[in-house]
């Protein structure tokens, strides 16, 4: 009995160890920046984990992006649930076949100005970010990510990324 248990025991500890190189080293989906809901999101500025890393910044400058950062998040936390209750009204109203076309149309309206109010808020980070780097790092960011977005040949769709699988 006891060597069916570390047996069990042996074989468990292989199976969740596999699972360690899931993502490979330095994967940071949950730092990269622009993108949708979802793992590879990260949320608001100008991208974390290698874009920022590739600018050289130094101390004092990561720390008023970390706190820049850390504003607009607690800034915009209600927007984001009230977004989040908005998309999840939607998503019931698209649900129930008898709903009439003009409520589901205010509703996305509603969840359009919210989104819009994010994005703002979200431009506006943007733009006090750059205040923080030097006009060198800004050129260095610019190059960075110009062309990033359009996807495949530049015709739309999500581009590459730090979730890309490079």
């Amino acid at each position: 009995m006891k060597k069916w248990h570390l047996a069990v025991v042996v074989a468990l500890c292989i199976g969740l160890a596999t699972t360690v190189y899931a993502f490979g080293p330095g994967h940071r989906c949950a730092a990269a920046g622009w993108g949708g809901p979802g793992p590879c999101y990260g949320g608001p500025g100008f991208g974390g984990g290698r874009l920022l890393d590739s600018l050289d910044l130094t101390k004092e400058q990561a720390g008023q992006l970390w706190q820049m950062r850390e504003k607009h998040r607690n800034d915009t936390q209600s927007l984001r649930y009230e977004m989040f209750q908005k998309r999840f009204e939607l998503r019931k109203l698209y649900a129930d076949p008898k709903v009439d076309e003009a409520l589901l149309l205010a509703k996305q309206k509603e969840l359009n100005a919210v989104q819009q109010k994010l994005d703002d808020k979200r431009a506006q980070l943007r733009l006090d970010e750059r205040k923080v780097l030097t006009p060198d790092q800004v050129k260095k960011l610019n190059e960075t990510t110009a062309g990033l977005g359009y996807g495949p040949r530049g015709f739309g769709g999500r581009g590459l990324g730090p979730c890309s699988g490079r």
